[in-house]
């Protein structure tokens, strides 16, 4: 291995950055500003070094350590690495107890100010060495636009999450439950993380066209007249128009909205679909929301049994619903799957 870890163990680690060197004798013919400036040479070095016993204890340090770690070694020194250096969690479970290792995005800091580092490792029998780098520019770079990418889709998934559930109290608890129950369901089936995404939008954003249904149609206890009933019906496609001017969604999210109501049988609406013209999202999205609405209590019911809800999704399973996606849901997802009685499971 090239760098600081071709030899081991470092002859360079007795070296701190506070250490006074030796003052070396000056070699004949050399030039003064030649000579070797330990305070120079170590701010020059762009590596910090580290030795750690095997219980992962720093107990050496070398290079360039508080210029790169801004931790004076006195701070560090008999204490576990791990208390100061964090890896992403794509680093575990292993991390650092992996024989060897490179890991881009590290961190290094304490009390909240931290920052990116370069980590290097290798596993001896004397313990494990390795080194910190600060990121060069061109590094700096493209974890500083990754930042901004991830902050934008955190950002955007805190913006439909909000959308999705500004209706009330209510409605925001059973969207949360809903888009849980949908996305296990989708993760069963196997769909792919972008997928997988919509899938969760479209979820979210399920009943976002009743924002233009009157309010004491959505809060009415009693029967709906047919004229309040035609407005609620209407929601499906208020909702895909709403999203329709939002370019970042994807289509398959607004038609997991649009569709959530058709029925494997074809009676369901707004369009009418049946069985496998109604989108995979959509077909998904009505067996989470119509299982949350029957184990939850609303104004004109109370709360069935989960047991109960799985049952009404088997019985309705070829009119409402799709079969096989019922049985994975109430298998893989509720752990309901005794409903079948003693029927084998061809998923």
């Amino acid at each position: 291995m090239s760098g600081p870890f071709s030899r081991y163990p470092f002859d360079d680690l007795g070296a701190t950055e506070q250490a006074s060197l030796p003052e070396r004798p000056s070699v004949q013919g050399q030039q003064p500003d030649i000579e070797a400036n330990d305070a120079e040479l170590l701010a020059l070095q762009p590596s910090a070094l580290f030795l750690l016993d095997q219980a992962g204890i720093l107990i050496r340090l070398g290079g360039n350590w508080q210029g790169v770690t801004g931790l004076r070694p006195e701070q560090v020194l008999g204490r576990p690495l791990h208390q100061f250096v964090k890896l992403p969690p794509s680093s575990h479970p292993q991390g650092l107890y992996a024989q060897s290792g490179v890991c881009e995005e590290a961190s290094i800091g304490r009390g909240g100010l931290s920052k990116r580092v370069r980590l290097v490792w290798q596993r001896g029998e004397g313990g494990t060495g390795g080194s910190l780098e600060l990121p060069g520019p061109r590094e700096r770079e493209i974890y500083e636009r990754s930042e901004k990418l991830r902050r934008a889709e955190v950002a955007l998934e805190q913006t439909i999450t909000c959308l999705g559930t500004t209706l009330d109290t209510f409605q925001s608890h059973h969207v949360k439950r809903m888009v849980s129950y949908a996305v296990r369901l989708g993760q069963a089936y196997g769909l792919s993380e972008q997928d997988l995404s919509a899938l969760r939008w479209g979820a979210t954003l399920h009943d976002v066209g009743k924002v233009r249904v009157p309010q004491h149609i959505l809060i009415k206890t009693g029967p709906l007249s047919a004229e309040e009933f035609g407005v609620v019906l209407q929601h499906p496609q208020w909702g895909a128009e709403i999203l329709g001017q939002l370019d970042f969604l994807p289509d398959a999210a607004r038609d997991a909205v649009l569709h959530h109501h058709e029925r494997w049988d074809g009676q369901g609406y707004p369009a009418g679909l049946r069985e496998d013209q109604i989108p995979l999202l959509a077909r998904i999205v009505m067996i989470a929301d119509v299982f949350d609405a029957l184990t939850s209590d609303r104004s004109y019911k109370t709360a069935w049994t989960p047991a109960a809800a799985g049952e009404y999704l088997i019985r309705e399973s070829g009119r409402a619903f799709e079969g096989d996606l019922v049985r994975l849901f109430l298998e893989r997802v509720m752990d309901l799957g005794y409903l079948y009685g003693d029927q084998a499971s061809t998923l």
